[in-house]
């Protein structure tokens, strides 16, 4: 038995491992236009008006999101126009997307804390057609902070935890994937990973 009988689905994280991790740097573009502290605006943008508020998660709008940070920084609601500050930097790695091309006899799908944004992303980029299974935070309710988000691929594809192979950029993210019983791989490169699944047979 090779390495890759042991896999029958591979997840990817968009943010962070598809594409660059264009959140932080969205949040650090903000934090220069208001001249914020980045620690302050990842709080404010990411945790109070992204999480807290429900939009990460789907469960509120985008309008909100901008609106909460409007309300929290104290400035006129009319922040949407700086959307553009996270949506610029979410392009593919063509590194990664060349990786992902050559992955044949195995389900493949995107497990990843995005917004409606990601949706027009795949508009721009044509992403989504690599992958037969999508776990969007926005679209299931759950985020990668919530332990429910983590049984949702094997719940809703039939394949054992144990069979799936979650890539994503955060440590804390694959510890929790292991506790539910999926495998993780730490990404840090595309070619560590290519190196990675080449020793697994999972790529040639």
């Amino acid at each position: 038995m090779s390495l890759s009988d042991n896999v029958k689905m591979v997840l990817f994280d968009y943010g962070g491992v598809i594409a660059p991790e264009g959140f932080q740097l969205g949040i650090l573009k903000l934090a220069h236009i208001f001249d914020r502290p980045f620690e302050e605006m990842y709080e404010i943008a990411g945790y109070l008006s992204g999480l807290d508020n429900g939009y990460t998660a789907g469960k509120t709008t985008e309008d909100n999101y901008w609106r909460s940070i409007a309300e929290i920084l104290g400035v006129p609601d009319d922040l949407e126009k700086y959307r553009y500050v996270y949506l610029d930097n979410f392009q593919p790695r063509a590194g990664m997307v060349e990786l992902i091309e050559t992955i044949d006899n195995y389900q493949l799908g995107i497990f990843s804390d995005q917004t409606n944004w990601i949706y027009e992303l795949d508009k721009l980029h044509d992403f989504m057609r690599y992958f037969n299974y999508l776990c969007i935070s926005c679209d299931k309710g759950y985020t990668k902070h919530d332990q429910n988000f983590y049984d949702i691929p094997a719940k809703e594809t039939g394949i054992p935890a144990a069979k799936i192979l979650l890539i994503d950029d955060k440590i804390r993210v694959i510890e929790n994937a292991r506790r539910h019983g999926m495998q993780g791989y730490h990404f840090t490169s595309v070619e560590a990973c290519r190196s990675y699944l080449k020793d697994r047979n999972i790529i040639i």
